[in-house]
């Protein structure tokens, strides 16, 4: 975590709950309070975020209706859907950038708990920041963004230390969303400590969200469209409070409050308002480096590791042996339907395809999660060779689960390789060049691919978003794009 000395005038000694603490906080962070490292951390966040939304707008299952829902409902506005340029207000454009944003499972992620950070935070902080862009510097949006993730990860560490194994009920990145995105866009609109506890208030009556339409339904788009239900809500929150709706109480730690009523009173209050202002626990963090799930990221690594070192092909290999621990198990099960994916959503998800897929290619790519990456008769054929067996000894409860990974040979050789943190964990983080990599990788997989130029002006921008007085040159990128396909010059 990043730290610096305490802001004293974030931590006034006349607050006495969990939400007025929090709320201060909230409501008083600025950019000078921020440490460089987290100005660094927050601008990759919006870079990467902007990135895996345009991608997921071109590449993502049934994202098209919520956007088509979005221009219908919202008819005008001042924020930009990013994939289109399409102007609707600032909580339609919320939705629609956040389901964008989660549709590849591509954004940042804290371990344990697995929660989802900035795609959570940053479409709501945007959207709002460009209806507000000629009250606002690049700055202001850095320490919004800051300031959401902040009180998104406050909230998962305080469930750590009773998050157990397996699958959760509670979703609970969704839930703590729209505390965050609430959060992001209070400090954007200049929101008083007691308004922004008023917008906690607002938030917690809209919190929902539970793993039924994400991981169980058969047929659902919950999983992009949680995202996008967490940004709208805490714009929405944001913007009801800024106008003088009060919902002041303890929505956090309350008798029915956020805790009670979805965690069974379970929480660590220090974690949850220790330091605040000092230390930044969301620079504890994973920005992904590859596609799909993060328990696989750890067993693509292996697999790939073993086919560079030994010079393997795919016809080298007779049997694939995964051993993982009880997370990995979900992902691997049930076995034939994570072997032959019927979804893009399910093959991000499962271990044994994107082992296959990497052992095959050579890489991961966004393109293998879609109809025609799911049906390569190599990787399928390499996928029904894939068997995985738990082992207790591999449970992280406290982290990612590492990834061991058994190749037995035609030859009768067996290889084992193990890893235990893959790029992009805390541990071995991407740099800003990969980050930006990254991006222009998913800007190209867009519905309206941008120019080489647009893409790198984009860059330019965000990387640069701490010294830009005027905002309206980063979003001046999306209403250009707009222009161009309609035509105008």
């Amino acid at each position: 975590m990043f730290s610096q000395r305490p802001i004293q005038s974030l931590v006034p000694e006349v607050w006495t709950t969990a939400t007025e603490e929090l709320a201060g906080f909230a409501a008083g962070l600025r950019f000078e309070h921020l440490p460089a490292e987290l100005v660094t951390q927050t601008k990759q966040s919006i870079l990467d975020t902007i990135g895996v939304a345009l991608a997921g707008a071109g590449l993502g299952e049934d994202c098209g209706p919520i956007a088509d829902y979005a221009a219908a409902a919202g008819h005008s506005g001042e924020s930009s859907i990013w994939s289109s340029g399409v102007r609707v207000p600032a909580a339609q454009a919320a939705l629609v950038n956040a389901a964008h944003a989660r549709a590849l499972d591509y954004d940042d992620i804290i371990l344990f708990p697995q929660i989802h950070v900035a795609a959570c935070v940053v479409p709501a902080a945007l959207a709002v920041a460009q209806s507000r862009s000629s009250m606002l510097k690049g700055s202001d949006i850095v320490a919004a963004v800051a300031v959401g993730c902040e009180v998104q990860s406050r909230l998962a560490a305080a469930i750590a230390p009773f998050f157990g194994e397996g699958l959760p009920v509670m979703l609970s990145s969704q839930v703590f969303g729209y505390f965050s995105a609430a959060a992001a866009c209070g400090n954007l609109l200049k929101l008083e400590p007691k308004q922004m506890q008023s917008a906690f208030g607002l938030a917690l009556m809209h919190a929902a969200g539970t793993q039924e339409m994400v991981v169980h339904a058969p047929d659902s788009v919950g999983k992009c469209l949680y995202a996008g239900l967490s940004n709208q809500g805490g714009v929405q929150s944001a913007m009801m409070s800024s106008h003088g709706v009060v919902a002041r109480g303890e929505p956090l730690t309350g008798e029915a409050g956020l805790f009670n009523a979805y965690y069974h009173g379970e929480y660590d209050g220090a974690a949850l308002t220790s330091d605040l202002g000092s230390q930044f626990r969301s620079t504890d963090r994973c920005i992904k480096a590859m596609p799909g799930t993060l328990v696989s990221h750890a067993f693509a690594e292996a697999a790939l590791s073993l086919m560079q070192e030994h010079k393997l092909a795919a016809r080298h290999i007779e049997r694939v042996h995964l051993h993982v621990g009880p997370w990995g198990k979900v992902m691997c099960e049930p076995a034939e339907m994570r072997r032959h994916p019927p979804s893009a959503s399910a093959a991000m998800n499962s271990i044994p395809f994107i082992v296959a897929k990497a052992i095959v290619n050579g890489r991961i790519s966004l393109g293998d999660f879609q109809d025609q990456g799911r049906s390569q008769p190599a990787a399928l054929a390499m996928a029904s060779r894939i068997d995985h067996v738990v082992d207790r000894a591999l449970a992280a409860p406290r982290g990612l689960e590492p990834g061991v990974v058994d190749f037995m040979l035609t030859d009768g050789r067996t290889l084992r390789q193990r890893v235990d943190a893959p790029q992009g964990h805390p541990a071995r983080p991407i740099s800003t060049e990969g980050v930006v990599a990254k991006f222009r990788t998913n800007a190209g997989y867009a519905k309206r691919p941008r120019s080489d130029a647009a893409v790198e002006r984009l860059v330019d921008r965000v990387m640069s978003l701490d010294r830009i007085d005027d905002v309206g040159a980063l979003f001046d990128v999306f209403e250009q794009h707009e222009n161009k396909n309609k035509g105008v010059s």
